[in-house]
């Protein structure tokens, strides 16, 4: 016995016309947003096997605008940072290829004079590196304060003008060499950076100052997210088609 399926064609034609009046922007934002989280997702799996160690802020740089019924765009974009460095700035030039911008502390070791506007500072052979392959900050830090670069307060301050603190710099652990300057150590055959007092005479290489880094593009942010797009973009645009429009459909009778 045959099976015979019966469907009113008059709620069929009431939910198409549902579709292109209401449920459109629905299935459009919703194509979008998960599209969006596919990109996303896609995009850190890709930084895990381009990057050496990321740092937690690294992979969690990235962030996803969803789209809306009355906004139908998603964007996925590297976070601001909201106080630290903005992800983009040391991120960017492994998207788009070219030389990065200087780091907070670099700007500090230029404006106190240590370094020139066209150097970069790079970790040197002496210095210990955490588990993400940087100087940890406290590191840093004490660099600065030591050469009177910190700025701000607290651990961060520069050491004072006082007898005493000048007599501690004068033996502090830290300094700048420079071939070709007045000082004594610059006579040394020793490339430009900052030194870590070792002994009377030993001295080992902390930061080295460099010409600016040009990087090659490593990070195939705009081709990952094209890719994801072309290939997920109907697939949860039909998703979203039996999520807001099929669930809606009168039942079908036998």
């Amino acid at each position: 016995m045959p099976i015979t399926l019966r469907v009113d064609t008059s709620d069929v034609m009431r939910a198409i016309s549902d579709l292109a009046e209401k449920d459109a922007p629905f299935v459009t934002a919703y194509a979008l947003t998960k599209t969006g989280q596919d990109i996303r997702d896609a995009e850190l799996v890709s930084m895990k096997d381009v990057f050496d160690r990321p740092t937690r802020f690294t992979l969690n740089s990235l962030f996803l605008k969803p789209a809306t019924k009355t906004d139908l765009v998603a964007e996925v974009f590297f976070k601001e940072g909201f106080g630290s460095i903005p992800a983009w700035r040391y991120l960017g030039p492994q998207v788009e290829g070219g030389a990065r911008a200087h780091k907070s502390h670099e700007k500090r070791l230029i404006a106190a004079g240590h370094m020139r506007s066209d150097e970069f500072a790079v970790p040197g052979k002496g210095v210990k590196l955490d588990q993400f392959g940087n100087i940890p900050g406290s590191t840093i830090e004490r660099i600065l304060s030591q050469l009177q670069a910190a700025g701000g307060s607290g651990y961060q301050a520069n050491a004072t003008n006082s007898a005493r603190s000048k007599a501690k710099r004068r033996s502090s652990q830290y300094f700048v060499l420079r071939p070709g300057s007045n000082s004594v150590r610059a006579n040394r055959q020793v490339a430009p950076g900052i030194y870590y007092r070792q002994g009377t005479t030993g001295m080992v290489p902390v930061i080295m100052f460099v010409r600016a880094p040009r990087y090659q593009k490593r990070f195939p942010f705009y081709e990952i997210a094209e890719r994801v797009f072309n290939d997920k973009i109907l697939l949860r645009a039909q998703e979203g088609f039996e999520r807001f429009v099929l669930s809606k459909l009168p039942k079908v009778r036998s």
